[in-house]
């Protein structure tokens, strides 16, 4: 999960890791959320994710 905080933060989203082993992803969006916000993050989350593959 780690990776994928580093690469996210790279493109600009703020998220953090949590659980007992930080093996999940805390995303805590802001409380004034648009759908253009959202869109914004899926596509940081699948470039991160393409990243992190290799």
């Amino acid at each position: 999960a780690l990776d994928v905080v580093n690469a996210l933060r790279d493109d600009g989203v703020l998220i953090s890791t949590t659980g007992a082993n930080e093996d999940s992803l805390k995303v805590r969006p802001p409380l004034v959320c648009q759908a253009e916000h959202v869109d914004l993050f899926l596509a940081a989350m699948e470039r991160a994710l393409v990243k992190v593959a290799g």
